[in-house]
C-alpha cells in the first residue's frame, strides 16, 4: 500500500495493559483504505499478533460455508485487516422488521442463530484452567457441544453482509480450549435483544428456548460472561462503571406514557391462547398505529388481532390475506363498525376472522388507535376534562351511534 495517513482512530484502552489496542483506518493518495491494529503497551503485542492465527484458523474452519473472516496480516508492530464496506446483520435485521414486519426479522435472526450452531461441532465442553482463568467457575453442563476453537464475537453487530456471505469483521475475542456453543448463542441473543434495549419486543420468541438454552444454562452464561469482561478490564475500572459509584442516583420527572400492544393470537382448534399468540408494539405519532405483516403459521383455524386492551376508535385501513385486493371477513365481539371505523366501547377489544383462505401465509394489518376518556376526569383524576377529551368523546359517540342506527 502507498503511504498512507490516519483518517480514523478508535482507543480500546479501558482494559487490562495486556489487551489495550489502538484501532485506524488508513487511507492512501488513490483513497484505498485499510484497517490496522496495534497496541497500546508492549505487553499487548502478543494480543494483536495472535489476530493473524485466528484469521487462518477461522477461515479454514469456515471454508464451504457462508461465513469468512476479514482478511488479516502481520505487520510491523501489529496486524493489518481489509476495509470493508456494506451494513451488518444487525442492521439488516432491523431493516426486515421495519419493511416485513418483527416476524420476518425473528425469522432471519433464527437462520443465523442455527447457521452458527451448526459450525461450531467437533468437541464437548470440559473445565479446564484456561476455561476457569476467562470465565471463572460457572458450571455449564458437561458434555455440552463445543468448537476446538470459538469466536465468541460473532454477535450481529461484527457481521458484514458482503454479496452472499457473511464477513466477520471482529475476531479478537478468540479462544483455544472448548466453550459451549450455547455461551456463543447466548450472546448473540443477549446483545441483540436485551442489551440493544429490545427484550420486550422480541420475547414472545423465546430464542433461548429455540436454541435449546436452559434457564440453568442461562444463570451459567451470565456468570461467565461477568467474568469476561472482568477478565478484559483487569484492574481498569471503565468508566461505565463508576456510575454507582459516583452518582446520588436520579428523579424521574416524567413517566413516559404505556406503549399499546397489537396482539394476534392464533387458534389451532382449541381456542385462542396466551401462549399461542405474538405482540407488536405500536408507533405514537399523535395516536398509536402499526402497519404489521403477520405470518401465519400451518394448522391455524382462526385469528383474533387485539388493538390495544381498553375501550378505544380503531381506523382499520387495511385488513387482507397474502396482500389480496379484498378486505378479509372478519367479526367484532363487541363494538360496532362504521365504514373503516371500529368502535370498542368495553375494555379488551378484539377482531375475530374464522375464514382463513385455504393457504394463507400472511395477514396485513394497517391500523390507527384512538384512545378515548369515557367519563369525566377518569384519565385526569381531576373531574375535569381537556378540549382534546371532549372531541375525542364526541367523535366517539357520533361514530358509534350511527353505527348503531344503520345497523
Amino acid at each position: 500500500m502507498k503511504k498512507s495517513m490516519v483518517i480514523f482512530s478508535k482507543y480500546s484502552n479501558e482494559r487490562n495493559r495486556r489487551f489495550a489496542i489502538r484501532t485506524d483506518i488508513l487511507e492512501d493518495a488513490d483513497g484505498r483504505r485499510c484497517i490496522r491494529k496495534v497496541p497500546e503497551y508492549p505487553e499487548g503485542e502478543a494480543h494483536v499478533q495472535a489476530l493473524f492465527h485466528w484469521y487462518e484458523t477461522f477461515s479454514a474452519a469456515a471454508a464451504g460455508t457462508k461465513l469468512a473472516y476479514n482478511r488479516c496480516r502481520l505487520i510491523h508492530g501489529g496486524a493489518e485487516l481489509e476495509y470493508l464496506t456494506g451494513i451488518s446483520l444487525e442492521e439488516h435485521l432491523l431493516t426486515v422488521e421495519k419493511e416485513q414486519g418483527t416476524d420476518a426479522c425473528a425469522q432471519k435472526f433464527l437462520e443465523y442463530l442455527n447457521f452458527v450452531r451448526s459450525i461450531h461441532v467437533g468437541a464437548v465442553f470440559g473445565s479446564c484452567r484456561e476455561f476457569f482463568e476467562v470465565f471463572g467457575d460457572a458450571a455449564p453442563p458437561a458434555g455440552t457441544v463445543c468448537a476446538p476453537c470459538t469466536n465468541i464475537d460473532l454477535l450481529c453487530e461484527n457481521i458484514l453482509l458482503c454479496g452472499e456471505s457473511w464477513t466477520a469483521i471482529d475476531y479478537e475475542w478468540s479462544f483455544s480450549f472448548p466453550i459451549p456453543v450455547n455461551f456463543l448463542l447466548f450472546r448473540i441473543i443477549f446483545y441483540f435483544t436485551a442489551h440493544a434495549n429490545r427484550g420486550t419486543e422480541f420475547e414472545c420468541y423465546d430464542f433461548y428456548g429455540k436454541m435449546g438454552i436452559t434457564a440453568e444454562e442461562i444463570e451459567a452464561y451470565e456468570k461467565m460472561e461477568t467474568h469476561f469482561q472482568h477478565y478484559v478490564c483487569g484492574s481498569h475500572v471503565p468508566i461505565r462503571d463508576l456510575y454507582d459509584t459516583i452518582s446520588e442516583g436520579f428523579f424521574q420527572i416524567k413517566d413516559q406514557p404505556a406503549r399499546e400492544v397489537l396482539q394476534v393470537y392464533f387458534d389451532y382448534g382449541e381456542g385462542f391462547r396466551e401462549e399461542c399468540s405474538n405482540r407488536y408494539y405500536m408507533k405514537h405519532r399523535g395516536n398509536w398505529c402499526i402497519r404489521q405483516e403477520v405470518l401465519i403459521p400451518d394448522n391455524v383455524s382462526a385469528l383474533r388481532v387485539d388493538p390495544g386492551s381498553r375501550a378505544c376508535m380503531v381506523r382499520l385501513k387495511t385488513l387482507r390475506f397474502d396482500n389480496q385486493q379484498t378486505s378479509a371477513h372478519f367479526r367484532l365481539r363487541e363494538g360496532v363498525v362504521q365504514g373503516e371505523w371500529l368502535c370498542f366501547t368495553e375494555d379488551d377489544p378484539n377482531i375475530i376472522l374464522r375464514k382463513i383462505p385455504h393457504g394463507a401465509k400472511s395477514l396485513l394489518i394497517d391500523l390507527e388507535l384512538y384512545e378515548v376518556a369515557r367519563t369525566a376526569g377518569e384519565n385526569s383524576g381531576s373531574g375535569e376534562q381537556s378540549g382534546n377529551e371532549v372531541q375525542e368523546i364526541s367523535i366517539f359517540q357520533k361514530i358509534a351511534t350511527a353505527a348503531l342506527r344503520s345497523g
